[in-house]
């Protein structure tokens, strides 16, 4: 009896300790679940105006929300051929090619701005031209053929000198080999955005026009918005604090952006000195105003001319404000 009794004792001790493991480890498991990051595919080009992208990208930000991966992209058609296969969620993008884009079917929302600023038209130093119309039967050098600042040049830049573009020749370049390109003569111009234009105006080239630039936003995948929206929204938190940060003095984001477009110093003037002038010619921002979306429909209307897209686009359909609470007055 007393040895029957010792065995019901050990075995009730070997239920409890397994009822206990099992226990302590769905606690783990659940606490496990319960902190683990959302996931979301992130890309961005790698110009100046996509600065709270790359800056979120280099610090870690993203990742202390996300479980992010990001991609960097040398054109907007490049970053748009990935969304449409699939292989981002979100991304930092230009109005003009999300319009040639959306035309076509990509099913995707704007939901937050990211910049504005200023491009520029550069000749050399020794150069006689000194306005657009006298580039008239001249190379230009510009970037891929439907990116934003493709589209500002032929829509917008030229024909506000009287030209069109077939009354020049524009080469593809990447925006880091424009100025080289107006420097050996390969082109008369080159349409250079930020840090690019800075650079140039500094080593000695002369800025004949300038315009608006190609209006960086944020958008996502109507599949993201769906799916993915504690993912979106805590992007969203990172996108807006490191958008306000851009626009303070902040000698750890100047370094970030020496260091990620390779700044060196040009004559007395020193790199971060570099990357302060050209970020004076950008504003950062999360909101949208009203002028906003007259010049987004500019674009979209250029777009048409230049026969980009088959039909007219209202911009405005693009956008889902709800996770930047309106329009800025």
């Amino acid at each position: 009896m007393k040895k029957l009794m010792g065995i019901f004792v050990i075995m009730t001790i070997l239920v409890l300790a397994a009822c206990g493991s099992t226990s302590e480890q769905n606690e783990s498991e659940s606490s496990q679940e319960s902190t683990e990051k959302p996931s979301l595919n992130i890309g961005y080009v790698s110009i100046l105006a996509n600065a709270p992208g790359i800056v979120a990208d280099k610090q870690g930000l993203f990742n202390e929300k996300l479980n992010a991966t990001t991609y960097g992209f040398n054109s907007g058609p490049e970053l748009y051929q990935a969304l449409a296969a699939g292989e981002l969620d979100v991304a930092y993008a230009g109005v003009p090619a999300l319009v040639n884009w959306a035309s076509r079917g990509l099913d995707v929302e704007v939901i937050a701005k990211v910049s504005e600023g200023q491009l520029g038209v550069v000749v050399s130093e020794q150069s006689d031209i000194k306005s657009v119309d006298q580039l008239k039967g001249e190379v230009i050098a510009g970037v891929k053929r439907g990116s934003g600042v493709d589209i500002i040049t032929r829509g917008l830049i030229l024909p506000k000198a009287g030209l069109s573009d077939t009354d020049v020749t524009i080469q593809e370049f990447k925006q880091p080999n424009i100025e080289a390109a107006v420097e050996t003569g390969q082109a008369s111009a080159g349409v250079l955005n930020e840090p690019f234009l800075t650079y140039a105006l500094l080593r000695g080239k002369k800025q004949i026009v300038e315009e608006k630039d190609p209006a960086l936003v944020v958008l996502t995948t109507k599949d993201a918005l769906e799916n993915k929206t504690e993912a979106v929204q805590a992007f969203i938190d990172v996108h807006k604090s490191t958008t306000e940060s851009l626009n303070e003095a902040n000698t750890e984001i100047n370094q970030t952006l020496v260091d990620v477009f390779n700044i060196e110093s040009i004559g007395d003037t020193v790199a971060e000195d570099i990357i302060k002038k050209a970020k004076e010619n950008l504003t950062f921002s999360w909101e949208f105003n009203d002028d906003d979306f007259v010049y987004y429909q500019q674009l979209a209307d250029a777009a048409y001319e230049l026969g980009y897209i088959e039909k007219e686009v209202d911009t405005k359909s693009l956008f889902n404000l709800d996770f930047v609470e309106g329009v800025k007055e």
